[in-house]
């Protein structure tokens, strides 16, 4: 029985010592994924190029590798305890995998290209002072470009809530989707068919005149499952960019193949249909992806807090967001949005 007893309390021991280190683990990788990715991207270079040097040559190759695949492996990892939408291991693979199959395309490679190099430009544009939510602020007030109800999948106004606050252009983007019981899709959502948002229209969030369009890009056919279209030359997928007043831009992307209505020179107004939504570029499943911008080249351009009006924003009360910022104004009719907010136009 004693002896039982000690290998009982052994193992326990053992499972205890384990789960610290899982727990340990754990905190170390959400750390990691909070570090700015260009730190990474910087730390693998320089280590690669030390290594290279120093005549480590097995390994500087590792080095340069592993530093331009963690960030896209730790885009991965959920940063909030509990997260339910956190990948399995097997999505975080065939994600992981389909972006490194992209990563090391002609067109990859070219569009990371583009991205690192264009996101230099508005720093110098803007003296390293870039746009926020007291600077440069637009004047272009926005509707939602949808109609009915929508779930901000992603984005915010705030460093820790932003898009992509490593990019730019993205800075202040969003990601919509349309769901119904927290679900985005019917059944298994293996056809575009199944999810709410694909075909759905989508409108010109304030006046102003088409200068960019896209149309001919297939809409990715296998959506779900964390798998992206690695064959695509162009991330934004099918798109359309709108001049407003005072040079400020809109882009509305992913949209259905063969949707746009509308083209370069084009003048609409709020509201109009200007395409529907799709899975066309860089897309895991159907949704719009919005920016408001200061140019019209989606990779030199800086991304411009949008403020929307005329919403009905619904926001759940353990939603943990800061409310100075998220909050209701008494001076001013427009909202910023923040992921999880249902948006719908005001009636």
């Amino acid at each position: 029985m004693g002896e039982n007893t000690t290998v009982s309390g052994d193992q326990s021991s053992a499972g205890a010592d384990g789960s610290i280190v899982r727990r340990l683990w754990r905190q170390f990788v959400v750390w990691l994924a909070g570090v700015n990715m260009w730190l990474i991207l910087g730390t693998g270079f320089a280590l690669g190029t030390a290594a290279d040097h120093y005549g480590y040559h097995s390994v500087d190759w590792l080095l340069y590798f592993g530093g331009g695949i963690l960030p896209v492996v730790l885009m991965t990892v959920s940063t909030e305890e509990g997260e339910s939408a956190e990948m399995s291991n097997r999505e975080r693979a065939t994600f992981v995998t389909s972006m490194f199959l992209w990563s090391i395309t002609p067109w990859g490679i070219l569009t990371q290209i583009l991205q690192i190099g264009g996101n230099f430009v508005p720093y110098l544009r803007y003296r390293g002072r870039l746009p926020n939510r007291d600077r440069h602020v637009p004047d272009t007030a926005v509707s939602a470009p949808f109609d009915g109800e929508w779930t901000t999948g992603n984005g915010g106004v705030t460093e820790d809530t932003s898009h992509s606050w490593g990019f730019v252009s993205q800075r202040y983007a969003y990601d919509f989707v349309v769901t119904e019981n927290d679900s985005t899709h019917r059944g298994d959502g293996d056809d575009l068919t199944d999810y709410y948002a694909f075909g759905e229209p989508i409108r010109a969030p304030a006046d102003g005149t088409v200068v960019k369009t896209l149309d001919k890009l297939r809409d990715y056919p296998s959506p779900g499952g964390a798998r992206a279209e690695w064959r695509t030359w162009r991330i934004t997928g099918n798109h359309v960019i709108l001049k407003h007043d005072d040079g400020e831009y809109s882009m509305l992307a992913h949209l259905q193949e063969d949707s746009v209505t509308v083209e370069p020179g084009d003048e609409v107004a709020r509201g109009d249909v200007v395409g529907r939504c799709g899975n066309s570029g860089t897309s895991s499943e159907p949704h719009l992806h919005f920016q408001l911008m200061d140019r019209p080249n989606f990779w030199t351009a800086a991304g411009l807090v949008p403020r929307f009006v005329d919403v009905a924003v619904d926001r759940d009360d353990d939603q943990d967001v800061d409310p100075d910022v998220y909050g209701d104004h008494a001076d001013s009719d427009a909202r910023y949005l923040v992921a999880d907010d249902e948006v719908a136009p005001r009636e």
